[in-house]
């Protein structure tokens, strides 16, 4: 189950009280920027299954709202290129002002050539959508080691 911080969808925390563990000796958190439900809850599922806590926003602005002052607790972001108040690859630009060294996963329907040439670095992946857990856990194994 899930804690519902905001009803506002533009705005979602979700705090999943109690990750799926992997093997793990800590618990890690991961930023979800999703717009479309369907698509975040799969990937949230997903996540868990691999052993993160989620935090949830469904847009760009509510995203650096809340990964701002805890950009340091997060071991990676998964951010959706197609963001209804802006582009995922600017939103992980921003992101990288706040944390330098912040894995992230830019996940897009549209290709790598799309993004913007300030992201692609050995700290983003680029994951094409749709993904399976297998697409999702090799990003992550290759992003964090």
């Amino acid at each position: 189950m899930s804690a519902v911080a905001s009803r506002n969808p533009a705005k979602r925390r979700v705090l999943r009280s109690k990750p799926k563990r992997c093997r793990l000796t800590t618990v890690r958190k991961a930023l979800l920027v999703e717009d479309e439900a369907l698509v975040a809850a799969l990937a949230a599922d997903a996540l868990e299954e691999l052993g993160f806590q989620i935090v949830e926003a469904a847009t760009a602005r509510a995203a650096l709202e809340l990964a701002g002052p805890g950009i340091g607790t997060f071991a990676l972001a998964i951010v959706d290129v197609g963001l209804p108040d802006g582009r995922g690859d600017m939103l992980a630009i921003e992101l990288r002002k706040l944390r330098s060294d912040l894995p992230i996963i830019i996940a897009t329907g549209y290709g790598e050539a799309s993004l913007d040439e300030r992201i692609r670095d050995k700290r983003t992946i680029v994951l094409g959508k749709p993904y399976d857990l297998s697409q999702l856990h090799a990003a992550i194994q290759t992003i964090t080691k």
